[in-house]
């Protein structure tokens, strides 16, 4: 549970015993201001209940969101609560919605297939304060990143190879969604030149395999994987990088390794495979991002 939550919020051990601190606190200390200010102004056994449950239910409400940023401050969270109240607040239509309280960065996450790569990107970055996946493109009518779209109510988008090589409808559908960044988790259509030229250095892809070896046209999925035993290799891995004009060509942001057994199969490597993507993809897209 605690690691999770780790994940979630992107934090460090001690900050989030901090945090679940701060919630504690907080949820004392408004429970304590709620039974002062009822007894203070006055209501007892013969108030109505409806008044008594208006002023408490306000208290908890809106109250708990002021006392949470004081209390915050002492356990020097105040940044991390703050980002969260300004999103309550933009949605709210108490504060204007600017690049301050919500995403500077919008995801858009191209998918061919059943989309566990994707879901654990959605996941790892669903209350990210500054990067959120806004879009999820497929091109298969029956991919399973449908499923996982709808899952967590994130507009998708049906694209055909011929659609996608049309440079004024897809590249205009991806900046109405004001997109900043693209993501391949398992997309098997090349890119084409014009969106990598609107997108420099804003594309990158995850391979399964160490490249430069087993990369190129037609190597993907279990092709890979077979090709990697076949040739006697003692590892295996993923490659994360960026895309250029070629296919699994661009610039290597991150790599890490698997062990190949002496009774290794395509499905057993690819299940090994599956967890480095699981484990890496999303904390890597956040790294890079923040040092482009």
């Amino acid at each position: 549970m605690f690691n999770k939550l780790k994940q979630k919020w992107k934090v460090t051990g001690t900050q989030l015993v901090l945090i679940l601190c701060t919630f504690a606190v907080t949820g004392s200390l408004t429970a304590y201001i709620s039974r002062s200010i009822t007894s203070w102004v006055g209501f007892d056994e013969s108030t109505l209940l409806v008044w008594k449950l208006f002023l408490r239910l306000s208290i908890l409400i809106f109250g708990y969101q002021v006392i949470i940023l004081i209390v915050s401050f002492f356990f020097g969270q105040f940044k991390f609560f703050w980002n969260y109240e300004k999103k309550i607040l933009a949605k709210m239509g108490f504060i204007k919605k600017t690049a301050e309280n919500i995403a500077q960065f919008k995801l858009a996450i191209f998918a061919s297939g059943k989309g566990s790569n994707a879901e654990k990107i959605i996941q790892f970055f669903e209350n990210h304060p500054l990067i959120t996946v806004s879009l999820i493109v497929y091109n298969r009518p029956d991919a399973g990143i449908i499923d996982v779209a709808k899952k967590y109510c994130i507009k998708s988008i049906f694209i055909t190879k011929e659609s996608l090589n049309e440079n004024q409808n897809s590249l205009q559908l991806l900046q109405n969604e004001g997109i900043t960044h693209i993501i391949l988790a398992g997309f098997l259509l090349k890119i084409p030149q014009y969106l990598i030229q609107a997108f420099p250095d804003k594309i990158i892809n995850i391979h399964p395999a160490l490249l430069p070896n087993f990369g190129g046209k037609g190597m993907y999925g279990d092709k890979v994987h077979q090709a990697v035993i076949a040739s006697g290799e003692k590892e295996s891995g993923i490659t994360i990088h960026l895309v250029d004009e070629q296919y699994d060509h661009g610039k290597t942001v991150f790599q890490s390794t698997v062990t190949i057994e002496y009774n290794e199969t395509p499905e057993t490597l690819a299940a090994k495979i599956h967890q480095l993507e699981h484990r890496y993809f999303a904390e890597v897209i956040e790294k890079w991002i923040d040092g482009a």
